[in-house]
Parts: C-alpha cells; sequence; structure tokens
C-alpha cells in the first residue's frame, strides 16, 4: 500500500523548538487537515514536509523513499507545495504560471500533453478567463487559485497545502476544497491541508490532525479526534462539537441560543 510516512520529526528556530517527535501515516487517497491553534506548528510542520525548512531529525518517507534526501527534480515529481498566499511577486501569466508545475516532467521543452494538462487545471480552477493576465494583477483569491492550479498541474503524489482558502470568500471555499477533494479521491493522492475552518475540515478531509504547541494532541478520522473536551482545551475556548452523519459541526460555547 502506498503510504507517507512522517518519522518523529523534530523542528527548531535557533535554540527554540517549534516541532516535538511528530510522527503520523497516510495511506493513498487520505485528505488530512492539519489543525490547532495559531502558533501550534502548523505551516512549520507543512514547509518542513514541502523541505522548505530542514528538520533536526527525523525523516519523510513516500514508501520506501526518504523526501528528505531524494534529488529535488525527484522529489518534486512527487510532492506538491500551496503556501499561504502569494502571486503578486508574478510576472508571469497565469497560464505561464501553471505551466511551472510542469517543470520537474518536462526535459527540453513543454510537449502538447504538458499544455493539454495545464489549460484542463486552469479550466477546473475557474481561471480560465484569467489565463493571459499576468498573477499580480489578481486579486488575492484569484492568485490563491493559481498557486492550486500550479500544483494540481504538477499532477503529485503528495499535495500539501497551507491554508490554501485563506484569501477565498466562502463560495470559493466550498468549490475549491470540493474540487481538490474529488482530484484527490479520483486519483488517490496523499494530501494534508492546514485549516482552521474545523468544520469544513470534518467534512472534505477523512483524518485530521490537531496540534499543541508543536506536538500532535489528537489524530484521527474527524468524528474520533473533534471532541469537545480536547477542542475546549487546546484552543482555550469551550467549544461545541455536533456529530452529523457527514461532518462535524464546531462552534464556540458563546454561539449557542437557548433552547439549542
Amino acid at each position: 500500500m502506498t503510504e507517507l510516512t512522517v518519522d518523529k520529526i523534530n523542528f527548531f528556530h535557533g535554540r527554540k523548538q517549534i516541532l516535538t517527535d511528530i510522527s503520523f501515516t497516510l495511506s493513498a487517497g487520505d485528505f488530512c487537515g492539519l489543525l490547532g491553534p495559531n502558533g501550534s506548528g502548523k505551516s512549520t510542520l507543512t514547509k518542513v514536509l514541502a523541505r522548505v525548512h530542514r528538520p533536526r531529525s527525523g525523516d519523510v518517507r513516500y514508501d520506501d523513499r526518504s523526501l528528505l534526501r531524494l534529488p529535488r527534480r525527484e522529489s518534486a515529481r512527487l510532492v506538491a507545495y500551496v503556501p499561504q498566499s502569494g502571486g503578486g511577486e508574478f510576472e508571469l501569466t497565469v497560464r505561464d504560471t501553471v505551466m511551472l508545475g510542469r517543470n520537474p516532467r518536462i526535459r527540453i521543452r513543454p510537449t502538447a500533453d504538458d499544455w493539454d494538462i495545464v489549460e484542463d487545471t486552469i479550466d477546473q480552477l475557474g481561471l480560465s478567463e484569467f489565463a493571459d493576465r499576468q498573477v499580480g494583477s489578481l486579486s488575492g483569491g484569484q492568485a490563491q487559485r493559481v498557486l492550486i492550479a500550479r500544483a494540481l498541474a504538477q499532477q503529485p503524489k503528495v499535495l500539501l497545502l497551507d491554508e490554501p482558502t485563506s484569501a477565498l470568500d466562502l463560495r470559493y471555499q466550498i468549490e475549491t476544497l470540493s474540487l481538490v477533494k474529488s482530484i484527490i479521491d479520483r486519483d488517490r493522492i496523499i494530501s494534508l491541508i492546514a485549516i482552521h475552518d474545523l468544520t469544513h475540515a470534518s467534512y472534505f478531509c477523512n483524518q485530521v490532525l490537531v496540534l499543541e504547541d508543536g506536538s500532535i494532541a489528537v489524530a484521527g478520522s474527524p468524528q474520533e479526534a473533534l471532541s469537545p473536551v480536547d477542542l475546549s482545551r487546546i484552543y482555550g475556548i469551550e467549544v461545541i462539537a455536533e456529530r452529523r452523519p457527514a461532518r462535524v459541526d464546531v462552534f464556540p460555547a458563546l454561539f449557542e441560543t437557548p433552547g439549542d
């Protein structure tokens, strides 16, 4: 079985330890929500997995291959990363930016198949009308969808998303998460998404990891892991978690009204 194994990752920023003994395993088709308060280590862990940060110890393996030790080009054929925000620095068009995702698979120059994949991905993300515009001219939400398209055009085996919907309005949050989930299901990608909305994570993800002070506090399916007791302690506010057939609705207790 195809698996992503994260084994005892420790990361320090200077002398301060940010991640402590992070270990978990995801299988092909898993869409894992990475949750936790600000400062809990979500973005740092995502960057370690993407090789933006180098851990002090531990390993990340895709099947029997260490992703931290592979040549960069070979690693880029397996792992795609979408950062929290970006796009303003790009002077390339949307089309050319998405083509950057094909670079690990291009030998000399893009083929007709490469361009077909780029156009299909642009269309799927609802970016066709912007294809010839510079990414820097787009809104933050539109630019973020370009980065997601670039990652999907890479056709990765592992997809890492660091708060990819933070700049999107509610409609595009749902549309984007639905699209990403459908591609993960179709292509059996292993994906990990750092996300703040616990209800969205419970609906779209089949696994969740909740970080607390750089360690995994709880892990499992949303139904198993998103308990009001644990979430109230981790987030420092009384939380209600109502279990539905397809999701867990999570909200602060102060939103509850008498009679609910």
